[in-house]
């Protein structure tokens, strides 16, 4: 009778190294997002609020320059394809502050001029509430999200 063992051929360091690389980018993946907020692991303990907030600023980061000395805004409640329109208004400052709810995603379009062509940057964010009472003190409540990078590229 043939037994059929089977072997676990060594891969080298090269392999080993692949191989707890590979395990490493997998583990970091729940704790690296696309966000800026989500790639700092310190709590900031100044930004919290002792009490639970049901809204807070969207913060849009925009391109104000010679030929787009403003910037008209429309913010969608959702997704743009919802076709919920919450809110439009024009900006004149490279940041734009509006008070919106927490919980909830919201998109945001920006109307560019380009010559004699039209640029529309879309961005989509949610706004959610981080418990932060076990390092900074209970009760602590840091908005997260919320940040939108609508600026042209150079």
């Amino acid at each position: 009778m043939f037994i059929k063992r089977s072997t676990i051929k060594s891969q080298g360091i090269l392999g080993s190294l692949y191989m707890v690389a590979a395990i490493l980018l997998m583990l970091s993946g729940n704790f690296m997002g696309c966000e800026p907020e989500d790639w700092d692991f310190e709590v900031d303990c100044n930004d919290c609020y002792g009490y639970k907030p049901d809204s807070a600023k969207l913060i849009i980061y925009l391109t104000i320059n010679h030929e787009n000395d403003s910037v008209p805004l429309t913010f969608y409640r959702g997704a743009y394809e919802d076709n919920k329109i919450d809110w439009q208004d024009t900006a004149t400052t490279k940041e734009f502050y509006l008070n919106s709810e927490i919980d909830r995603e919201y998109t945001v379009s920006a109307t560019y001029k380009s010559g004699q062509k039209t640029i529309i940057a879309f961005d989509a964010d949610k706004m959610y509430l981080s418990d932060a009472g076990e390092e900074c003190g209970s009760p602590c409540y840091i908005v997260k999200g919320g940040i939108l990078d609508l600026r042209l590229m150079e």
